[in-house]
């Protein structure tokens, strides 16, 4: 998956829902659930501090899309993203996850109280702040739950283990729905046909609330 431009990734359209001009939503690998869906740039960006406004702009328009497909469907959304370390390439991307309401208050307990354990402390960011102009390009891992909710924020110390942070919001959410085996998206691969059929699935659902793209480079 991640970035179409940089990846050497020859399936990710399988995996598409859709395309915008800068960017498109796809089913995540190894999905918690069938409807775990992805926003990523098309080119490739480290960080959503170093990413356009425009592209800001238009991942968000996809958020809000998403947002009402599975509002549509009686859940609330969780997003998350995450700037961490790694030995590869950092790819910004959004992680957005259908949670039933009942499940929410015990999945944000979780994540605090994970998180706190690890020694990471989440702070409100404050309408309309971009993670650039709260935390500059520090590592991080910024979540937030349903529509109108404020995100939460945490800074992550750069020579911190980074073997528990990377799934820290899944696990704990994979707990507070009942799923915690899997919590490890390397035990929830599936084959293509099975791959397909829940990108399809997806695809004719979310279609109403796709958002529409002019694409200035077609005139």
């Amino acid at each position: 998956w991640w970035c179409v431009c940089v990846c050497v990734c020859v399936d990710v359209y399988e995996s598409t829902n859709s395309v915008g001009v800068q960017s498109y939503v796809a089913l995540a690998k190894g999905p918690l659930v069938p409807s775990h869906l992805l926003i990523c740039p098309i080119e490739h960006v480290a960080t959503s501090a170093s990413s356009t406004k425009d592209l800001m702009e238009e991942m968000e328009l996809f958020q809000s899309a998403l947002q009402k497909y599975y509002e549509s469907e009686g859940n609330e959304t969780l997003l998350w993203e995450r700037t961490l370390p790694t030995k590869g390439v950092s790819h910004m991307h959004y992680q957005l996850l259908p949670v039933a309401p009942r499940f929410v208050a015990d999945a944000e307990r979780n994540l605090l109280g994970e998180a706190k354990r690890l020694g990471l402390e989440f702070k409100q960011m404050e309408k309309g702040a971009t993670v650039k102009e709260v935390l500059g390009n520090m590592p991080f891992i910024r979540f937030k739950f349903g529509r109108d909710a404020l995100s939460y924020i945490a800074e992550v110390d750069p020579q911190a283990d980074m073997r528990p942070l990377f799934p820290l919001v899944r696990r704990a959410v994979a707990n507070a729905i009942g799923q915690g085996h899997r919590a490890n998206w390397k035990r929830c691969l599936t084959d293509r046909k099975d791959e397909a059929r829940m990108v399809e699935a997806v695809k004719s659902k979310f279609a109403k609330f796709e958002p529409q793209f002019d694409d200035d480079d077609d005139d």
